[in-house]
C-alpha cells in the first residue's frame, strides 16, 4: 500500500484543479463524475486503466472498447490475445499453488521461467528463476506478497524465459492509427532474491533495421489488443 498511498499523495500537490474521489461504490462514483460532464477521462497511472476504461464506455467518450479491458491490463490475456491473433507470444500458465507451477514446468520442458503477477507494475512480484528448485521458491514466495498498488497476488503467471535485451516502444493512438513517440532500452539487474531492478534506461534516437522492426511489431500488438485511443508503452 505504500507505493499507492505516495501515488495518491501526488496528487494532493496539484494547484489550481479540484480534486474529487473515488466513491465507495463504483456507481456513485460514476454518478459524481457525470455532474462535471467530462469531454475526456485520462489514467494517471496504470492503475487508474480500470476505472478510466469504464467510467469512459459507461458516459459514451473517445476511449478504448470495454470488451479489450483484461488484455489491456492482465498479462496472461494480453499474451492469449497475441496468440490469438497469430503474433509472437511468450509461452505460459496462470497457477495459484505450487503442484501446478511444478506441472507446467515438467510438461513444457522448461529450465529457465519467470514468474510475474498478472497485475502488478514496477517489476514488483517478477522473479526470474534459472531452476525447478528457484522456480517453487518464486512462485512461494510471490503469492504471499502484494502488488505495487497493494493488491493480493492470488494467481501468478509463469512463462518460459525469453533472454535478450528488453526494449519499451511508447506510441500513441487515436481512432486505430498509432504513432510512435520514444523507444528505451532497458538496463537491469537481477538481485540475489531472483528479483529484477531498474539500473539505467537508453533512450534510442536512431531507429535501424532491427527497432523499425520492433516498432511495426508494437503497432500489430496494439491492434491485437484492441488499443484504439491513448499513449502505450509496450515492453518487448
Amino acid at each position: 500500500m505504500e507505493n499507492l498511498q505516495k501515488i495518491r499523495d501526488g496528487y494532493k500537490s496539484l494547484e489550481n484543479f479540484e480534486l474529487i474521489y473515488e466513491q465507495d461504490t463504483y456507481e456513485d462514483t460514476l454518478e459524481m463524475v457525470k455532474q462535471y460532464d467530462p469531454l475526456l477521462i485520462i489514467p494517471g497511472t496504470e492503475e487508474g486503466v480500470i476505472l478510466a476504461t469504464k467510467l469512459s464506455n459507461d458516459l459514451n467518450l473517445l476511449c478504448n472498447p470495454i470488451e479489450n479491458l483484461d488484455a489491456m491490463t492482465l498479462k496472461n490475456e494480453m499474451q492469449k490475445r497475441l496468440a490469438e491473433n497469430n503474433l509472437r507470444y511468450i509461452k505460459g500458465q496462470t497457477v495459484s499453488t505450487i503442484d501446478e507451477a511444478i506441472d507446467f514446468y515438467e510438461r513444457e520442458g522448461l529450465n529457465e521461467v519467470v514468474i510475474k503477477p498478472l497485475y502488478s507494475a514496477g517489476s514488483v512480484g517478477v522473479r526470474i528463476c534459472l531452476n525447478k528448485d528457484e522456480m517453487i521458491k518464486a512462485v512461494r514466495e510471490v503469492l504471499e506478497q502484494r502488488g505495487y498498488y497493494g493488491n493480493e497476488f492470488d494467481e501468478v503467471l509463469i512463462q518460459e524465459r525469453i533472454d535478450g535485451m528488453e526494449y519499451v516502444v511508447n506510441t500513441v493512438s487515436c481512432d486505430g492509427i498509432h504513432r510512435l513517440t520514444t523507444i528505451w532500452k532497458y538496463h537491469k539487474v537481477k538481485t540475489e532474491e531472483g528479483g529484477i531492478v531498474y539500473d539505467y534506461d537508453e533512450i534510442i534516437a536512431d531507429l535501424g533495421l532491427g527497432e523499425s522492426q520492433l516498432v511495426e511489431y508494437a503497432y500489430d500488438v496494439a491492434d491485437a489488443m484492441g488499443l484504439n485511443m491513448g499513449l502505450y508503452m509496450e515492453s518487448i
